[in-house]
């Protein structure tokens, strides 16, 4: 048996994403010793249908089989978090991420399937729904409590009972509170206290209404919940705040400024919207005026360290060079492990000539964070200018293995002689060489960077986005449809994606990614419409037409399908995926010996490709013949994934059809240990109980079966039974039951 649910293939997202490039993981001896104890922590049914990928800074990213074990997962996340930290003796982990996708599988194959192909819905399935951690939320949740406590109890009851009852779907952002009950009784109230501690429910409805949406990321809704509330609430600086907040998500930053404006007027010493300003001013290039507000934060909180580092890039564009020294040796003072105070303070350094004490600080910006990569240029250049040809060569080539194909960075290590004498910083043109190589601060780039390395997302497009409004380079744009795809919000992914694709409407790369984008969008045709387009500038790459077979059959166009998986073989004929793939869509299309002779190549490329081994055994299986040749693909299957419970359903079914009906039936019991509740394998157990005449046992088996293929029915093609056999299997063994 193969597995039902995602595809018999790689899903299209996986193999767009391939031909992207992938992301390293962690040292193989941390990930070795997460996984051993991932799998304590979690017990054997979790076990099963999760994997640990990869930890990046204290996040642990977790692959997940199914979308459907999210919640269950989520509910324990904090008790996992909380167990790995204590086994490790360190705070190892603060956050766990969960992204669907294929688990413990050997390299090159996808996941294992039933014979046959999946369901439409499934190719259709959105894409990974990343669980990130919105570190704002709980600060709302919290407010919510302080909120309610200044609310009269009888009102709030009042309110809740009217909001209990409210619409959740899109028609409750239109809903008409100012007639209901709850209002009137709070404007009788404020009548009555002359103002007193009464809030409006309407203030409340729009902030409850706001949070849901911020959770989806929707950040447009939320926004326009948390500008209703404040025009019923105008006197709760957090409303002013999230709505600011949400603003420059969604990429408004003129009305985020507008907003700052009226609401600065009211909360002229909140810490917050003061940096919000700031940031904004910088990029209207208002520099005198986001300097006040910044200073204000700084006065008002001299420990946040982000308010003295923009202070100093906002000297640095006033060329201000001496006070922005002083500002970022006051932020390394404030936060000394911070690498970027160390990063600016090396560049004020070098404007003036002190090479060495600049050289000092990249050091240590470096030791601080070594993927720092333009610490690492400046220090190259540095040592360059220091006449030490040696050491500037070697942080070239660290530059290179971290980029090989950065063209600027060869450029330089090859124009370095063979000994450079140092050059005279008071020279004119040892300034002017200087600015041109440091460029602009860039500052929110860099922080944005940092905190998307370290999988904060939501406090990466905050800065992203303020790059995007002074600045539309390609970089920023497709740094931004990333993100909003890792929030879940592919249709801004998308729109980020096709601003960049007008710039460069020939790039194969910015196709393929658009592909994919369309894809989780659940748009196949723009999918195909794009690979067509594609596979006309690059006729030769093999991969695209790969994965135009794959979004064929999202739209079910099988025969196209098929013509362009052999298109790939022909340019590739030793990928062992391809002649897997192209096997299970033959047998789809009935063409059966063509199926097994696909599956035969496959394990000729690859002997130890299980997915092929467990394939042909069933087939054989299923169709009665071969059944000792059947018997030998599934021990190999199984001799690769000893853990595969629709293996052992395949082998089982075997034995079935050898007469074996106690060695199935023990097979069968092994297949239910690693499977998650299957009802071709409670069809076949059913099968298995009545040839062993245990009516009751399957009776039960087969109701299971009938059950969960009423589930699953609805745009299923996948191997499901056939319920209306079922029915007559049941009624069967109910009349044996009966006479008995």
């Amino acid at each position: 048996m193969n597995r039902p649910n995602n595809s018999q293939w790689k899903i299209l997202r996986s193999v767009l994403a391939d031909s992207l490039g992938k992301t390293g993981s962690g040292s193989s001896n941390a990930m070795d010793w997460l996984s051993f104890h991932w799998n304590l922590i979690v017990g054997r049914e979790l076990m099963t249908v999760t994997r640990v990928n990869r930890v990046s800074g204290k996040i642990l990213h977790v692959t997940v089989s199914e979308q459907k074990w999210f919640p269950a997962l989520q509910s324990i996340r904090e008790k996992i978090i909380a167990s790995v930290n204590r086994r490790a003796g360190v705070q190892l982990i603060d956050c766990i991420i969960f992204e669907e996708g294929p688990v413990g599988y050997p390299a090159g194959e996808a996941a294992p399937e039933r014979k046959g192909l999946v369901s439409q819905r499934q190719m259709k399935s959105q894409g990974n729904k990343t669980m990130v951690r919105d570190e704002n939320l709980q600060d709302i949740l919290d407010r919510i409590a302080t909120k309610f406590s200044t609310m009269p109890l009888a009102v709030m009851l009042l309110f809740v009972s009217n909001c209990s009852t409210l619409p959740t779907d899109s028609m409750s952002r239109d809903i008409d509170l100012s007639r209901s009950y709850a209002v009137k009784a709070v404007d009788k109230l404020t009548h009555k206290q002359d103002g007193g501690a009464v809030r409006d429910p309407r203030a409340y409805y729009h902030y409850l209404m706001a949070l849901k949406e911020v959770r989806l990321h929707q950040f447009e809704e939320a926004a326009r919940h948390f500008s209703e509330a404040v025009e019923f609430d105008i006197t709760n600086s957090s409303l002013h705040r999230q709505l600011t907040m949400n603003l420059l998500r969604a990429g408004k930053i003129d009305e985020a400024y507008r907003s700052l404006e009226r609401s600065l007027h009211h909360f002229p010493d909140d810490t917050e919207l003061n940096m919000m300003m700031a940031d904004i001013l910088v990029g209207r290039k208002e520099y005198e005026r986001a300097l006040t507000h910044y200073q204000r934060v700084s006065q008002a909180d001299p420990t946040l360290s982000r308010a003295y580092l923009l202070q100093g890039t906002v000297h640095e564009h006033l060329n201000q060079i001496d006070l922005a020294l002083d500002i970022y040796k006051k932020m390394t003072q404030v936060e000394p492990a911070n690498p970027l105070g160390h990063h600016y303070l090396a560049r004020t350094n070098i404007l003036y000539g002190r090479l060495r004490e600049a050289k000092g600080h990249l050091e240590q910006a470096l030791e601080l964070r070594p993927n720092l990569q333009q610490s690492r240029e400046y220090l190259a250049w540095v040592w360059e200018k220091l006449g030490n040809v040696e050491e500037a060569a070697k942080e070239y080539r660290v530059l290179l293995k971290l980029d090989p194909f950065n063209k600027k960075i060869r450029e330089r290590l090859a124009a370095l002689s063979t000994s450079v004498m140092p050059v005279d910083v008071n020279a004119a043109e040892y300034r002017s060489a200087a600015e041109k190589m440091l460029g602009p601060p860039q500052v929110h780039m860099k922080i944005g960077t940092i905190y998307y390395e370290q999988g904060l997302h939501l406090k990466s497009l905050d800065e992203f986005q303020l790059v995007r409004s002074r600045d539309q380079t390609k970089e920023i744009l497709m740094i931004l449809s990333r993100v909003y795809e890792m929030l879940g919000r592919v249709d801004r992914a998308i729109d980020e994606l096709e601003v960049l694709r007008k710039m460069n409407p020939q790039s194969i790369r910015l196709m393929i990614y658009a592909a994919r984008l369309y894809s989780l969008d659940n748009q196949p045709r723009e999918t195909i419409r794009l690979l067509q387009n594609a596979i006309v500038t690059a006729p030769q790459n093999d991969t695209l037409y790969h994965s135009l077979a794959l979004a064929h059959i999202s739209v079910d166009q099988l025969d196209s399908a098929i013509a362009r998986m052999q298109q790939a073989i022909a340019l590739n004929k030793n990928k062992d995926s391809y002649y897997f793939e192209l096997g299970a869509l033959l047998e789809r299309a009935g063409q059966y010996e063509n199926a097994v002779q696909n599956m035969k190549r496959t394990i000729e490329l690859n002997p130890t490709h299980s997915n092929a081994h467990n394939f042909l055994g069933y087939m054989y299986a299923t169709q009665g013949k071969s059944l000792d040749e059947a018997l030998n693909h599934l021990q190999k299957a199984l001799s690769v994934q000893p853990k595969n419970g629709y293996f052992y359903d395949s082998l089982g079914w075997i034995y079935y059809k050898r007469g074996e009906s106690e060695r199935a039936l023990e097979e069968l019991k092994k297949a239910m240990v690693y499977t998650p509740p299957d009802p071709v394998l409670y069809s076949h157990l059913g099968d298995i109980y009545f040839s062993l005449k245990s009516y009751s046992k399957a009776n039960r088996a087969w109701r299971n079966a009938l059950s969960l293929t009423l589930e699953k029915m609805e745009g299923a093609k996948g191997e499901i039974p056939d319920p209306k056999d079922l029915k007559k299997k049941i009624h069967k063994v109910q009349g044996f039951l009966n006479r008995n």
